[in-house]
């Protein structure tokens, strides 16, 4: 389940290693595993001291030893669900309490979430958006009711 909180039982401000092998044990093996690096060698801003990016596929977990969560110890701090790479998203079927995941609808999107900020494109950010709650946003196609969900984040990512 995709939570502000975590993903399923992963909650973000746990044991890297802890949450690698649950996700593991639903998901199998990782794609890609960074391991601990700096986080200037992202290229990305990234908080901490080290970083690390665990994906499967179109799911991308980010470890830091630096957030919100947790100061001075390596924890989850972030995922990322999407966009599909491929012709669809991989792992399939990931989505939140309200059953909203990758592909849904704009319109489903609000009647489930009916307090969800919505915000188009604008001539900084040309990407439509959406945030349930802080720490659940997202990427949408655009903002008409038949529009998608490309994209969720959780917890405290990096930025570009």
């Amino acid at each position: 389940m995709l939570s502000y909180n975590g993903i399923g039982d992963a909650v973000f401000g746990a044991d890297p290693n802890g949450v690698i092998t649950y996700v593991s044990s639903v998901l199998g093996t990782p794609t890609s595993d960074s391991g601990w690096v700096d986080p200037k060698s992202t290229g990305a801003k990234c908080s901490g001291t080290e970083v690390r990016f665990v994906v499967w596929r179109d799911l991308s977990l980010y470890f830091t030893d630096q957030s919100g969560y947790v100061k001075g110890l390596r924890h989850f701090a972030s995922f990322g669900y999407g966009p599909a790479f491929g012709a669809h998203i991989d792992p399939f079927g990931l989505a939140t309490d309200a059953g909203v995941g990758v592909g849904s609808t704009v319109d489903a999107l609000r009647k489930a979430y009916p307090s969800v900020g919505i915000v188009g494109p604008t001539h900084d950010n040309p990407t439509s958006r959406f945030s349930i709650r802080h720490g659940l946003v997202g990427l949408l196609s655009g903002t008409r009711a038949t529009d998608v969900i490309t994209t969720f984040v959780g917890g405290e990512a990096c930025s570009k």
